[in-house]
């Protein structure tokens, strides 16, 4: 099995979890969990009768506090307890669960450490009621002895018997990583608080995920031909350098600073300008062969992981430029010395071009790296960019304006990181995330042009002082979180720019105002979007489709704004055309009452269909007839 993916929302950018999924939209996160459940579990078909690796799911639900960071206050994941109305848990925290297990027929979920409504997860009758009605056929474990937790944390229960058999009963936990069941769960049988039954229904929901991969059967499948020789193929290395180039952002390019001209003298500055380890997210396997490991991790008595086949930002800049490319780091991540800002901007004033690389890291866990260290078991105090990279990249801005320096920079982060004002404003601005294996070959053909293949922010980025009026604690994101509450962003969701330009229009239909009907008779609405490349380079461009309730009497709250679909066009020539093409029915169009029901709910609507640089089209739409419950939440069965 695999233990993943984290498809919880980026409600926050502090959690320290957010470079292991990253979507703060409900739908986007669906997809993306949709589009993992369905390559892990099919691979590329060649066995039709089995799954290739049943995927967990992780952490259902709610999970996104850590601990570790003062605004957390005494609460970690193991121990703070989420309240959640039904609105929030169906309009919010349930839709990427629900659409990997009932479109993408996930098989495994993970029950997190955290609480619900004062239930731990784990033994929760609710979100095994959610399972149900989504047609999970699959196993639970528990994150790793979170059936622990909740009675020696949350003190759900007096004793570990107790635990164990609700986690059995109540939270249908198949399996727990951890020791409660082997040390309690028998104990619990004898003291009649769960039966041998209830052990067996666990053992044979296991049991059958391990017949759906074939583990019982000879070894025939073309899945168990699998191996070493099928890891970092051609193949692969190429699907994952074009998704690199899809995943980077061009997030400002004032003047059209980039693309850069080849042959030019190059300097590349700043903590992230060489970097290798800080290219790959923490968990990630192995990439370079013989002893390299999980990152930051190794295996007892191996040598630490090194990232000998992995190439940094400087040295696929120096590959693809043919003229002089040289590195000066500049400062480090956080320690406020300016020592090496002299040599730094000597050769800035000595080159023809800059490139700074900033940001936070996963690895370097230091005391005066923790308010922006994020990584499993820590959070963010601060979202903004360490103090000594900001008086960096002022004093290298401030001397490139002077001499007519062009500087671009990249950042390297997982949650949102403030880009400060004079950044974007005066550079070129990139954010790369943590971008894998190929992110340094992604960044130089992208910053030089050969490129132009760009995607769009996954999440809001904050204004630096977001943190201080939005308490960590606070799940309840119609307070101004993300852009569907109305959000306060330097950068917003869905925001990205590319080296051409591009309009939009409405192709068809040629209607006044769409209507469909809520109880879905009127069937399908079939919407063409026509992108014209009106710029100089071939380009791709990501049409977002958005749905925007205007006036909806019967719902008291819903986002002001939704992502429901989006189609990315590639490599639309200059001068040419393509189409996205948008199905919708009211199924797509759902919205949630205060009951947590998804419903089809009469009112004006407008739907937009945007590019992320400003290009929007819009057009009413009217939902018609009564309010129709689609989709109710869940029930606990008695």
């Amino acid at each position: 099995e695999c233990w993943g993916p984290v498809i919880n929302i980026n409600r926050d950018p502090r959690w320290g979890r957010n470079s292991e999924g990253g979507a703060e939209d409900p739908y986007l996160m669906g997809m993306l969990g949709l589009s993992w459940t369905r390559g892990v579990q099919e691979g590329d078909g060649r066995d039709p009768d089995l799954i290739q690796v049943a995927v967990t799911l992780k952490h259902y639900v709610a999970n996104d506090l850590e601990g570790g960071s003062p605004d957390d206050g005494n609460h970690t994941r193991n121990n703070y307890n989420v309240n959640l109305s039904n609105y929030l848990l169906a309009d919010e925290y349930f839709p990427a669960f629900r659409t990997s297990i009932r479109d993408g027929g996930a098989r495994g979920v993970m029950c997190s450490y955290n609480a619900v409504n004062g239930i731990p997860t784990c033994l929760s009758p609710l979100l095994k009621a959610a399972r149900d009605d989504w047609g999970f056929k699959g196993y639970v474990t528990s994150d790793s002895d979170s059936v622990y937790d909740a009675w020696a944390n949350h003190n759900y229960t007096k004793t570990a018997e107790e635990a164990a058999c609700l986690a059995i009963t109540d939270g249908a936990c198949d399996i727990n990583s951890g020791n409660t069941y082997y040390t309690s769960l028998l104990r619990g049988v004898e003291q009649k608080l769960c039966t041998i039954d209830d052990v067996n229904t666990a053992l044979f929901r296991s049991m059958r995920v391990r017949f759906e991969l074939g583990l019982f059967d000879p070894p025939t499948s073309p899945y168990w031909q699998l191996g070493d020789k099928d890891i970092g193929t051609a193949a692969a290395t190429e699907l994952n350098y074009q998704s690199t180039l899809k995943s980077l952002v061009l997030v400002s390019n004032p003047g059209n600073i980039l693309p850069f001209k080849k042959g030019a003298n190059v300097v590349v500055i700043g903590p992230h300008g060489n970097a290798t380890g800080e290219l790959i997210q923490r968990d990630t396997g192995k990439l370079c062969g013989g002893d390299d490991e999980i990152p930051g991790l190794g295996l007892i008595g191996s040598p630490p992981p090194s990232f000998s086949c992995v190439l940094s930002p400087y040295m696929a800049i120096k590959a693809a430029n043919p003229g002089h490319t040289t590195y000066v780091p500049g400062c480090d991540f956080v320690q406020n010395t300016t020592d090496n800002f002299a040599a730094a901007l000597e050769a800035a004033r000595t080159a023809d071009v800059v490139i700074l690389g900033l940001g936070i890291t996963e690895d370097i866990d230091t005391p005066d790296s923790q308010p922006f260290l994020e990584k499993e078991g820590h959070d963010r105090q601060v979202i903004g960019l360490p103090y000594v990279q900001r008086q960096l990249a002022t004093r290298i801005l401030a001397q490139g304006k002077k001499l007519g320096k062009p500087t671009a920079v990249f950042f390297l982060n997982g949650g949102a990181v403030t880009f400060p004002d004079n950044v974007l404003a005066e550079a070129a601005v990139i954010e790369a995330f943590y971008p894998g294996i190929q992110g340094g070959r992604a960044l130089a053909a992208s910053i030089f042009g050969d490129q132009n293949r760009w995607g769009r922010m996954p999440y809001t980025v904050y204004p630096a002082n977001w943190t201080k009026t939005h308490s960590m604690l606070d799940h309840d994101v119609t307070h101004g979180r993300t852009y569907r509450y109305g959000a306060d962003a330097v950068v917003p969701f869905g925001a990205g720019l590319s080296y051409t330009t591009f309009t939009l229009e409405i192709a068809s239909p040629h209607i006044e105002t769409y209507t469909l009907k809520t109880d879905g008779s009127s069937g399908n609405l079939t919407i063409t979007v026509t992108a014209t490349n009106t710029g100089t380079r071939v380009g791709d461009v990501v049409v977002q489709a958005y749905l925007h309730p205007l006036t909806v009497p019967s719902l008291s709250l819903h986002p002001i704004k939704t992502l429901v679909d989006f189609d990315r066009l590639d490599a639309v020539p200059a001068g040419g055309s393509a189409q996205a093409t948008f199905t919708l029915s009211t199924g797509s169009l759902l919205l949630v009452d205060e009951s947590g029901d998804r419903v089809s709910a009469p009112g004006r609507y407008s739907l937009s269909f945007e590019d992320g640089s400003g290009q929007v089209v819009s057009h009413d739409l009217s939902l018609v007839g009564g309010t129709v419950i689609m989709d109710p939440f869940p029930k606990v069965k008695t």
